[in-house]
């Protein structure tokens, strides 16, 4: 589950150890009404109110954050950006800076720029920004101009993107490939990176942006392994809280 709906779970979870709300008399469901939805519609029951399963909500859309309104239930309210779990990050800095970038699971809903759209990479390019605000601190912003990108696919079905620069002639990031609903990735190589390693720089935040669409990840917590001086490397990244 992912963070955002941590309030959801924690109800959930009360609720599992609670078990019935008090004993009361009822004899109306009414009677019973806490006037919070979130927590499972109330009902009486044999003169004793009880608490049907809280709301979860999720609409499965990387680029809304999920909330509960206690009158109004679920609410997918749109985010700055949107929020996409990361499989595997890498940062090497021994003869030559690396990174490498895979998105977790399908790269689908809002957080897929659509063809021929002012999100499209071919017609307006793209950039990565990786960045952190730990460690040694850096924040580099990586162009992928539209000249280097490329459909993969029929439009009109399973497509995707990709951008490939295997010479870095016009930046570090050598290799990009976008796919609908499948993981993407993202690779580079060279001084023009501009990071080091002399200090732990988790969490380490990135961001994908395809016109006015921003897509964001984050490194760190428990899966990691730093090097200094050589490597950071990071597993199984959930979605960030927020996107910037």
């Amino acid at each position: 589950m992912r963070m955002r709906n941590l309030s959801s779970l924690i109800a959930f979870v009360a609720l599992l150890a609670a078990g019935p709300l008090p004993a009361r008399a009822c004899t109306t469901d009414a009677e019973c009404d806490d006037g919070n939805v979130c927590d499972g519609a109330e009902y009486c029951q044999a003169g004793v109110c009880y608490s049907r399963t809280p709301l979860v909500c999720d609409d499965g859309d990387p680029c809304t954050v999920n909330t509960c309104d206690p009158n109004l239930g679920c609410q997918f309210q749109p985010s700055a950006g949107c929020m996409i779990g990361g499989q595997k990050f890498k940062l090497g800095s021994h003869s030559d800076l690396r990174v490498v970038l895979q998105t977790a699971g399908g790269y689908g809903g809002g957080a897929f720029p659509p063809a021929n759209g002012p999100d499209d990479p071919v017609l307006h390019g793209a950039s990565v920004r990786i960045y952190t605000t730990n460690g040694d601190m850096f924040d580099n912003t990586y162009g992928l101009p539209s000249s280097n990108w490329a459909y993969v696919g029929a439009l009109d079905g399973n497509y995707g993107y990709v951008y490939k620069d295997l010479n870095g002639l016009l930046g570090p990031i050598r290799l990009a490939v976008i796919r609908n609903g499948k993981p993407s990735k993202v690779q580079g190589l060279g001084p023009a990176l501009n990071f080091s390693l002399r200090a732990d720089p988790q969490p380490v935040h990135v961001v994908l942006r395809f016109g006015t669409l921003n897509d964001c990840l984050s490194f760190g917590g428990t899966k990691f392994k730093f090097v200094p001086d050589a490597a950071f490397r990071a597993l199984h990244a959930p979605p960030p809280a927020t996107c910037p």
